[in-house]
């Protein structure tokens, strides 16, 4: 029996269900739509693992194998292939996105092993040119070794599903969609950029809130005048002092807030103290009525600054006399130092000063709280 008698028999003993089923699966094959799914694929599977990263970066690796799966899977579906062509463009595919996925440093997550990011790599790799291909049942092995042995099959003559064809649609449409991702995960980095930088600003904007007081009568009715005047000058500089004055804190500033709670000391306590500073500050004939009651009241820091205000403009020499006086009145050794400094720097340059007041620290740290307060 010859060659040909022989090949006749193994087909009259393959079924013809078996044959066309075979026939109608190799004729499905599309390697040039395989090709064009997978570039296309490379954007989505690029940006999903970017997502990744960005969600825990300790899963970027994990993505060196669901990468594959996702690329063999891909590849199947568009191309329905049965020959190694297909599992060459899975290989291809997966290595160029793992490749990129480096490129953008989105895979490793402080120490890893390198052998462990290779069988990651390798397994995936593994896995996509697994699934890429069609396989063949058991019944139809003979059928497709039949079909595909007698000479080669008309569907791999096709220009679709020639491998030259797939592999330069593959190698020019990667890159383009290569480009399209890189652009893509860098507008989204920015966006997450700005995004994070927006809810920290928020999340500062919220402790600032949460930092400050409510400035109502009712609000301020159970705080001592002292907490009231560091609050003051808290919302007066943007730092808010402990009670030793050595200690501060970022605190929101409000020249509003800042004025509206010394006017309710002296509205509703009718305090020298706050009297004193909201007088100096605003520079006003309201102003210096606000001092003139203060020095009735005793304040220290007011006839200090009423002595400075008379040495500036009506006579120095008697200023300089009270003073002296009143350094020897005053037992604060806080009081003594600024006296020294207005006498050491000399009127000239003090009332120079005094054109643009400075709210000090001291005003609030030397002010003692009186039983007898309103």
């Amino acid at each position: 029996m010859d060659l040909s008698s022989k090949k006749m028999d193994e087909v009259m003993k393959i079924e013809q269900k078996l044959l066309d089923n075979v026939e109608t699966k190799l004729n499905k094959q599309n390697a040039l739509l395989a090709a064009l799914g997978a570039a296309f694929w490379t954007i989505p599977a690029l940006v999903l693992w970017y997502f990744v990263y960005s969600y825990n970066p300790n899963f970027g690796s994990i993505m060196l194998l669901l990468n594959g799966f996702l690329i063999g899977l891909v590849i199947r579906i568009h191309g329905h292939g049965m020959k190694p062509l297909f599992s060459v463009l899975a290989l291809i595919t997966h290595t160029w996105i793992v490749l990129v996925a480096f490129g953008f440093e989105i895979v490793l997550a402080g120490t890893t092993w390198a052998i462990f990011l290779f069988g990651l790599y390798a397994v995936g790799a593994g896995a996509a040119m697994q699934i890429a291909r069609v396989g063949v049942p058991f019944e139809e092995h003979r059928a497709y070794d039949y079909l595909n042995s007698t000479q080669t099959h008309i569907s791999n003559k096709r220009l679709k599903n020639r491998w030259f064809t797939a592999l330069s649609v593959l190698v020019f449409t990667v890159i383009v969609s290569t480009y399209i991702a890189s652009v893509s995960i860098v507008h989204l980095s920015e966006y997450q950029a700005q995004n994070k930088q927006l809810i920290q600003e928020q999340k500062h904007r919220q402790l600032a809130q949460n930092k400050e007081i409510d400035i109502t009568p009712k609000g301020l009715e159970h705080r001592s005048t002292r907490d009231i005047l560091f609050y003051s000058y808290a919302y007066h500089t943007g730092l808010l002092f402990n009670k030793r004055g050595n200690i501060s804190r970022p605190f929101p500033r409000s020249e509003y807030k800042a004025k509206t709670i010394l006017k309710y000391l002296v509205k509703y306590r009718d305090n020298a103290r706050a009297k004193f500073i909201l007088g100096f500050l605003m520079k006003t004939p309201q102003g210096q009525s606000l001092l003139e009651e203060a020095v009735n009241q005793g304040d220290k820091y007011a006839k200090i600054y009423s002595a400075v205000d008379y040495g500036c403009y009506t006579n120095s020499d008697l200023a300089i006399k009270q003073l002296n006086t009143l350094r020897k009145l005053f037992r604060e050794e806080s009081l003594h130092e600024e006296i020294d400094s207005i006498l050491y720097i000399g009127f000239k340059g003090i009332c120079s000063d005094l054109e643009e007041p400075e709210y000090l620290l001291s005003y609030v740290l030397t002010y003692k709280e009186k039983p007898d307060f309103k």
